[in-house]
């Protein structure tokens, strides 16, 4: 995965990443990739935990396990012990292991029985999704965890397109308010249960957002109401509707219009059906497996039942509507 160095050492002094009231630059943060490749075997195929203070580290590390074809298996502090332990056990051995080729990363979603689900990707082919961005200088919050398939997508779309990521300091409509003032940030990637937080909580009243220009909504459906007022409160800001899943990995789609739900896939590398209205993809970085579940919407030629409910308008654009099963998701999690 050379083009990954190429592309970062081309951003050189550009800014990488604000956390912690630290800025860091596109070389430092090549240097915490070399650092963290010190700390992972060199020889053999091991889950390396990927646990650091910041998330910029976790991210150095992820990448540099990527390099050295281990395991990455993301553990954020902000998981209770027991929900670490779990993941630790689930993802301590596996038979699909053998099936790697290359780098993998294990990722966890909850299932329908609310028991943590593991899965392998092969991280080679989900960062080669990221490899022909073209070179932007957006400054993108970050808000979800890099445990998550859409907390790893805006930081890889953020990353290798040189522009700069914004860590608030805590996970609160107050903070990223906060952020967003402080650091300019003109992409806001958000659910819309956190957006719909930021509007009953003020934030934009008490912070000038006024530098936001794309509203990133996903990992949840949005309700028409809170899309509506979005669009009020920032009328100047484009409203994208964002899609994927963790089997998948972030799918490019684009939203038909600021105040439609509708939207159409735009992804080159990812083929889609609707099979009894549930919405099927295809794409080359689908799951290998799951490591302690069944393979249920796992199909033999590569397709993913995504368990999506979908409608279409004349124009074969697509509405989610639902899901197959009882099971909703909020904020990433199916409750």
């Amino acid at each position: 995965m050379t083009w990954i160095r190429q592309k970062l050492a081309a951003y050189g002094n550009r800014i990488a990443c604000h956390e912690t009231g630290k800025a860091w630059s596109y070389a430092e943060f090549i240097e915490l990739i070399d650092h963290a490749a010190t700390q992972v075997p060199s020889k053999g195929a091991a889950v390396i935990e990927v646990q650091k203070a910041t998330t910029i580290e976790g991210l150095a590390m992820l990448l540099a396990i990527g390099e050295t074809g281990h395991i990455a298996l993301p553990l954020p502090a902000e998981l209770t012990d027991a929900e670490q332990n779990k993941r630790r056990l689930v993802a301590k051995s596996s038979q699909l292991y053998n099936q790697l080729e290359g780098s993998g990363l294990v990722l966890f979603s909850s299932g329908t029985s609310g028991d943590p689900k593991g899965m392998l990707h092969n991280l080679d082919a989900l960062l080669g999704r990221y490899k022909n961005l073209s070179a932007r200088k957006d400054r993108s919050l970050l808000l979800l965890l890099i445990d998550h398939i859409g907390g790893l997508d805006s930081a890889f779309r953020c990353l290798f397109s040189g522009s700069t990521l914004v860590i608030p300091e805590t996970r609160s409509p107050e903070a990223a308010g906060l952020a967003i003032a402080s650091h300019q940030v003109n992409v806001l990637p958000a659910s819309p249960s956190f957006l719909n937080l930021m509007l009953l909580s003020g934030t934009a009243h008490e912070h000038d957002l006024s530098t936001v220009e794309i509203i990133a909504y996903g990992a949840e459906a949005m309700p028409q109401k809170v899309l509506n007022r979005l669009a009020k409160a920032f009328p100047k800001a484009q409203l994208q509707q964002k899609f994927g899943t963790s089997e998948t990995g972030a799918i490019r789609i684009k939203s038909i219009g600021n105040e439609s739900l509708f939207f159409r896939i735009d992804d080159p590398d990812t083929q889609w059906k609707i099979v009894e209205e549930e919405l099927w993809l295809k794409t080359p970085s689908r799951v290998l497996g799951y490591l302690n579940a069944v393979e249920d919407g796992l199909e033999t030629d590569g397709w993913y039942r995504t368990g999506d409910l979908v409608e279409t308008d004349e124009h074969n654009n697509l509405k989610i509507i639902g899901r197959a099963s009882a099971v909703i998701n909020v904020g990433g999690q199916k409750v």
